[in-house]
């Protein structure tokens, strides 16, 4: 006799937490490629449009990358040490002091640079990949504070004193590969512009230009965009597309190599993909659910977020120990 052992909620909700960190954690390391990156960079940035993607490659990405490595907040424990004001210096500085019980890492950082200009221009590029897209604030807010934090943690690595000219231009690139669906296959910038009252304009956008957010809402990679970005990540992505499907559109479609070690990562990220897609919305909606629970959201909130009555939350809340937050 065969007996088949159900899974409690909360046995699942373990499965899908551990499953989803791994696909979080794949995305990331998918989104370290240079092949990938200088997609993004030629597609989501006005100072590398004009470049080939294999001059990216070969010529703007020599720099360490970062992944989940540097605190969001932090503070600087020797503010009396004093550099050179008219010397740069190479590299992100890795020291992480956080100031929040709760530490919130970048998931990936990273230097660019144009070497073919009189003065390389050099940026720093945040990238985050986003699974819920709606977290109870608008991502393009977290998306400047991020892009804040990068500037001002520049004093003392890239600039001290007054040398304000020095200031690197940051990006904060987001990713969202499940969006709503009215929100699917869109890209969105916001940045920084002068607003001319009155007066003949004197300032180059050089000194104002400094930091842009770009949310890129992926789609469905069956159907074709009018943005090759769109298509690659859609195909990277994409829950539902075969390993070998993928590879042969990266390879084809894009021209990118299929390494061995590439390829491991690609058929990593369609594993886990067709995991998540497995066990299904309900579990999906209990468990966040349970994370909205965990973290005190308002009750209208999750009961909007999760279609869950709200007899059908206390019974979650009380299985966590918990008590359901009042709307």
């Amino acid at each position: 006799m065969i007996v088949i052992l159900k899974q409690t909620n909360i046995a699942h909700t373990i499965d899908l937490t551990a499953d989803r960190a791994k696909y979080d954690e794949c995305a990331k390391k998918l989104l370290t490629y240079n092949a990938v990156i200088a997609w993004i960079l030629k597609s989501c940035t006005k100072e590398f449009s004009q470049y080939s993607v294999q001059f990216i490659c070969d010529n703007c990405l020599t720099g360490d990358i970062e992944i989940s490595q540097r605190s969001v907040h932090q503070d600087y424990l020797d503010k009396n040490t004093r550099l050179n004001g008219n010397q740069r210096i190479d590299g992100l500085n890795t020291e992480a002091n956080s100031i929040n019980e709760q530490t919130v890492y970048y998931d990936i950082r990273f230097k660019a640079c144009l070497p073919d200009s009189d003065e390389p221009v050099q940026l720093i590029i945040n990238l985050e990949i986003q699974l819920n897209d709606t977290p109870g604030y608008p991502l393009v807010t977290r998306g400047f504070y991020y892009c804040a934090r990068m500037i001002s943690e520049q004093y003392g690595t890239v600039f001290t004193d007054e040398h304000y000219e020095k200031i690197q231009k940051v990006y904060s690139i987001w990713i969202c590969p499940d969006p709503a669906k009215k929100r699917k296959n869109g890209i969105f910038k916001y940045h920084t512009v002068e607003d001319t009252i009155h007066g003949t304009p004197y300032t180059s956008p050089e000194s104002y230009d400094l930091m842009e957010v770009v949310i890129l809402n992926l789609g469905d990679a069956d159907k074709e965009s009018d943005l090759e970005i769109l298509d690659l990540l859609n195909v990277l992505f994409s829950p539902s597309t075969s390993p070998e499907e993928k590879k042969q559109r990266l390879n084809d479609d894009f021209h990118i190599a299929m390494t061995e070690e590439f390829e491991s990562e690609v058929q990593n990220m369609c594993n886990l993909s067709n995991g998540l897609v497995a066990l299904g919305e309900d579990k999906k909606s209990y468990s966040l659910a349970q994370m909205m629970i965990e973290n005190e959201e308002p009750l209208d909130k999750i009961i909007l977020y999760t279609g869950y009555s709200v007899e059908k939350l206390k019974d979650i809340a009380n299985t966590m120990g918990k008590l359901l937050p009042e709307k």
